[in-house]
């Protein structure tokens, strides 16, 4: 029994025959008439002998027969061209296709909610493959390191600088978990790597789970929110973006967390969103807090909702970028 596939380019190529036959008598019927009104045309103007006449036959029917192999090998060409780059979307597409689903695995799951600290993060991509990323990982037991990041560039290029960004965070929070230090070996480590392009904005935030300390520092990063009693204070502490120089510093700041505290680390296509005013994107993250009640998730998700609903810089079309939020909340005792 034939396969669909088989019995789709049967039925095609049966369908295709009869317009194959109609298209070549078209053609063979307009080229005779062509033909036929060029002799008649020259005789009346040359008005030849019957030794020229011959000659005038025989030159027009070369020259429709010239035209038509021509346009033959015309559309041959163009059919040949547009198959291959119908051959070379189909390997992009492969491609991003790929790349798409390894930046997905590269994302970790999120950590479940523990002694009253819950974490929430949330990741929109403008396109298949964004340059954003964030990650979780407890190197002793007891303490958190949460990254968010943004690379300069998107595409298969930035998935493949987010593999590098993800293997350095990991690889180097073993020895050292101090934001501060973090940042600054992570910095040379991808200098060396990339010499300046691309780079990484990120902030780095440690929790310990016993003592609910916040230790961060931002590299280049929109400064994140520290909400408290309904007022907030930004989080921008911090030094360049990583990979940008040599041997970059980075300052870090320490915070201890109370009940009621929420922390929230956002890209730039957060704040960029919210296009109506002086840094507006800080009471309309505010008012998500609210709304959330101190629940990571539910600010999270508000936060998200609204950058999607607004429409970007001022001036700006068609703008769009990553959206990634991580919040950090502290909701019981």
């Amino acid at each position: 029994m034939s396969s669909a596939g088989e019995s789709s380019s049967g039925s095609s190529s049966a369908a295709f025959a009869p317009r194959a036959l109609a298209l070549a008598i078209i053609v063979a019927v307009s080229f005779y008439a062509v033909a036929g009104l060029s002799e008649a045309a020259l005789i009346r103007v040359l008005q030849p002998s019957e030794l020229e006449l011959d000659w005038i036959s025989d030159a027009v029917l070369s020259s429709a027969l010239g035209i038509a192999v021509y346009l033959w090998l015309h559309l041959r060409a163009t059919r040949l061209a547009l198959t291959e780059n119908e051959r070379t979307q189909l390997i992009i597409q492969s491609q991003l296709s790929i790349a798409e689903a390894m930046q997905r695995r590269l994302l970790p799951p999120i950590p479940p909610p523990f002694d009253g600290l819950e974490w929430a993060a949330l990741l929109t991509p403008a396109g298949r493959i964004g340059g954003d990323f964030f990650d979780f990982v407890d190197p002793t037991p007891g303490v958190r390191l949460t990254l968010i990041a943004d690379i300069s560039g998107k595409g298969i290029s930035a998935a493949m600088a987010l593999t590098l960004l993800r293997f350095t965070f990991r690889h180097l929070a073993r020895d050292t978990q101090s934001p501060a230090e973090l940042a600054s070996r992570m910095s040379a480590a991808l200098y060396e790597e990339w010499k300046g392009s691309p780079y990484v904005t990120c902030v780095i935030a440690r929790v310990d789970l016993a003592t609910r300390t916040l230790i961060y520092a931002n590299a280049g990063h929109p400064a994140g929110m520290l909400v408290r009693s309904g007022e907030d204070r930004a989080l921008g502490e911090g030094g360049p973006p990583l990979g940008l120089l040599s041997n970059a510093t980075y300052l870090e700041e320490r915070i201890d967390l109370a009940t009621g505290d929420v922390c929230a680390f956002m890209t730039d296509g957060i704040t960029e969103a919210f296009d109506d005013g002086l840094r507006p994107w800080r009471p309309a993250v505010l008012d998500a807090v609210r709304k959330g009640r101190h629940s990571a998730w539910q600010v999270c998700n508000e936060v998200m909702s609204r950058a999607e609903k607004s429409h970007g810089p001022i001036g700006v079309e068609g703008w769009s970028d990553d959206r990634t939020v991580v919040v950090i909340a502290v909701n019981g005792n």
